[in-house]
């Protein structure tokens, strides 16, 4: 499939009967954006319908599960995020043939398809291969509090950027995002006198996507941030900085100039790989390679009510 709009129909018992509505699919840094609309749809308010990826092969239908989807007085109006991950196989969005919903569990016999050709369908065409155990955990489901998520917007040039202690810090500036910074100097000999030179030793928590709700309600649209999703994905956690009386939230990823560029698109314009030793990863937590460290963002001040307070000028993405 390629982004676009897809018409959403109907089948009953392997035939197909009618037009329901449509999905329309964009793609934003190996996540997927869907937007579906359909009425129409013979199942109780309570009664959650199953979003599935697949792709056609063989005449089989193999798929995975991408989403829970509510249906409300007969209709489904819902725009989501689905990362590619989540796609049969790993498969881009170009390598896999359409979505269906269908009731969780149940055979091809009442189901609702987008694809990007036909071709007919049986009851029993549909296999869904139990997942596979790798260093991706599962993300914990979105907080059902958390606004839906906003466009990308410019970042602020004049916002702060995390202090590393000492190690090298890269990065991005908005008039050159496809170049890192030069790195900072450090000295060697200075790596065993952190509490000694530093003014504060920074606090780092790993946390979870559902835990961002602990920051101010103007940043909970975060837990939608592709990149945020992307980087969580593979490895699991974020970071919550407490240094300077400044509060970052980092993602966990790899430099590389290409990344660069889409961290700094999504909002987390400076890398730094600080806080990797403070923040007791486990090996599916983290990556061997010397460029692993966090992408971060200024999420607000630290009070001396102990409490996070926004910075004014940041943006959401």
């Amino acid at each position: 499939m390629n982004p676009g709009t897809y018409y959403l129909y109907e089948y009953d018992n392997a035939k197909r009967r009618r037009n329901v509505g449509f999905i329309k699919i964009s793609r934003r840094y190996q996540t997927c954006i869907l937007q579906i609309h359909a009425r129409g749809i013979p199942v109780g308010n309570t009664s959650p319908l199953e979003l599935i990826a697949f792709y056609h092969e063989q005449g089989r239908l193999t798929g995975s599960h991408a989403a829970d989807l509510d249906c409300r007085g007969r209709n489904i109006s819902v725009r989501l995020p689905v990362s590619e991950n989540l796609f049969p196989g790993k498969r881009s969005l170009s390598q896999i043939d359409g979505f269906l919903i269908r009731h969780p569990g149940e055979p091809l016999l009442l189901f609702w398809m987008a694809s990007s050709f036909f071709f007919e369908v049986s009851a029993d065409m549909l296999s869904i291969p139990e997942p596979e155990t790798d260093a991706s955990p599962t993300l914990p489901e979105e907080p059902e509090s958390l606004p839906a998520p906003s466009e990308p917007e410019e970042e602020n040039e004049a916002s702060p950027q995390p202090a590393s202690e000492n190690l090298p810090e890269k990065k991005i500036s908005s008039s050159a995002p496809e170049e890192a910074l030069d790195e900072t100097p450090e000295t060697a000999g200075n790596q065993s006198l952190e509490s000694a030179e530093s003014p504060e030793t920074p606090n780092v928590k790993k946390i979870r996507r559902s835990d961002l709700s602990i920051l101010p309600r103007r940043f909970w649209p975060l837990a939608n941030n592709s990149f945020l999703l992307h980087g969580c994905r593979n490895y699991g956690h974020l970071l919550l900085i407490e240094e300077n009386d400044r509060m970052w939230l980092g993602v966990p990823g790899v430099y590389d100039p290409h990344e660069a560029r889409a961290a700094d698109l999504f909002g987390f314009p400076r890398f730094t790989r600080a806080y990797v030793s403070a923040a007791g990863l486990d090996e599916n937590e983290r990556n061997d390679s010397s460029d692993f460290g966090h992408w971060c963002r200024c999420v607000g001040t630290c009070g001396s009510d102990g409490n996070v307070h926004p910075q004014p000028d940041n943006s959401i993405r």
